[in-house]
């Protein structure tokens, strides 16, 4: 399980915590085996000196729980990743990078949601990629890209190959069919726009819509999907609620 700090006055640095809805109190985990318990919608905020230690650290965590939104802390004078660290890093599609602010410690924790929640909107290859890794499949990966480009804008996935043939490409491993990756790449997007104020009201769905896809993949009422930060966790609870894992 995860400890919540009751130190008055804990500042964040050199360490690595974890928010969970509504993200007004830090955690820290007790040891990297107790990541599978975070609940979905949790945020991980890495910090620390050395940038390349910070972001080891929320790899891993990552790798044990794929549906934490990864947040690493760039140090004074730093705009973004060095490129090497970005080329190699798995977390490259995924990762809220936190620039320094000037808001008072207490305000520290909002500056990271605000910085997860202006994350950009998810591609067809970051979904495709972590559905993938995530079911420990790499074979789907194609596949689910070509679905996941048309629903979000993309060209055509056929390709010579009609829908009912990717459902059944798809029905190997698990219920889910051509139409629903599609629905759900569109519900990813959706809550991923849906916390940003400005910019991304094109990519939203249709009130009920996304009411109807909410209940479907994911049984839970819409005010739960308004209210959680990131994408992550709408893949893993629907691969949960059909039971892939």
């Amino acid at each position: 399980m995860v400890r919540a700090w009751s130190e008055p006055g804990l500042e964040l640095r050199s360490q690595l915590v974890v928010l969970t809805a509504p993200y007004s109190t830090p955690a820290s985990l007790r040891s990297v085996e107790d990541a599978p318990r975070l609940p979905l919608g949790c945020l991980a905020f890495a910090s620390g000196d050395l940038t390349i230690a910070a972001l080891a650290e929320l790899t891993t965590l990552c790798a044990h729980a794929p549906w934490v939104v990864p947040c690493l802390a760039l140090p004074a004078g730093q705009q973004s990743l060095e490129p090497p660290l970005m080329l190699v890093t798995e977390l490259r599609d995924r990762l809220v990078l936190v620039l320094p602010s000037r808001v008072h410690q207490k305000d520290a924790l909002a500056h990271v949601v605000t910085c997860a929640r202006r994350r950009a909107l998810p591609t067809p290859n970051a979904l495709a990629r972590w559905v993938a890794r995530r079911l420990r499949c790499r074979e789907v990966e194609g596949p689910l890209r070509n679905q996941f480009a048309e629903a979000l804008g993309g060209p055509p996935a056929g390709g010579g190959i009609s829908l009912a043939s990717y459902s059944r490409l798809f029905s190997q491993y698990g219920e889910y069919t051509a139409r629903d990756w599609r629905a759900l790449a569109r519900l990813c997007v959706h809550a991923q726009a849906g916390t940003v104020g400005d910019g991304h009201s094109c990519a939203r769905l249709p009130f009920r819509t996304a009411l109807a896809y909410t209940r479907r993949y994911l049984g839970i009422p819409y005010r739960v999907l308004t209210e959680r930060v990131g994408w992550e966790w709408v893949l893993e609870g629907a691969l949960r609620s059909a039971r892939y894992v």
